[in-house]
């Protein structure tokens, strides 16, 4: 008896370590084998931009036109939807169309449905944060802040996409990674 009490606890404990470990191997392949799109981000409230360890980020491509003959066709708040990737003309990724069905391809992503206004609706990318060490948090945020502000919107993040999946690779602020960007501008200051 002691014995099967043994092999149902390692068998659940298996379970248990397998889900958190297939997450973890699905977003490594995503990042060594996906699809590389730039996302050029959007101005962030500053009293809002860092939380903790990470910069929390905005996309341009989150505002999806919706043309007014399809108006009442919206999408729901909070629902699943999958958005096709395109590049425009810089290069950046934008949102090609959405479905609330399940498409497939190395250019779809899975998001989630915001609240849209505008003639537009709103998506919720699955990658709003970049983790940053303690130590570099106010600087990040306070460079993230100044080059992501109107008029000089010069930041952007690499996304990796595979199959459904998207993860955050880097943020780049003037076109240089960030740990460069706030190395670069630290020397500067001495």
């Amino acid at each position: 008896m002691r014995t099967i009490g043994i092999g149902i606890f390692l068998v659940v404990a298996l379970i248990q370590l397998s889900v958190p470990a297939s997450v973890v191997w699905k977003r490594g392949q995503t990042l060594k084998h996906g699809r590389v799109w730039k996302f050029k981000t959007e101005p962030v409230d500053p009293v809002d931009a860092m939380r903790g360890r990470y910069v929390a980020l905005r996309f341009a491509a989150e505002h999806v036109p919706v043309a007014e003959e399809s108006a009442h066709e919206r999408i729901s708040p909070g629902k699943p939807v999958y958005a096709a990737l395109k590049e425009d003309t810089e290069g950046f990724a934008e949102v090609d169309h959405i479905s609330v069905e399940p498409i497939s391809g190395e250019n779809i992503i899975k998001v989630q449905a915001g609240y849209g206004y505008d003639h537009a609706d709103y998506l919720v990318f699955p990658f709003d944060r970049f983790w940053v060490t303690e130590k570099n948090a106010p600087a990040a945020e306070s460079a993230y802040r100044e080059n992501s502000r109107r008029g000089k919107e010069n930041a952007y993040v690499t996304v990796r996409v595979r199959s459904g999946d998207a993860a955050l690779e880097q943020l780049y602020i003037d076109n240089q990674p960030l740990a460069d960007y706030l190395r670069t501008h630290a020397a500067a200051k001495k």
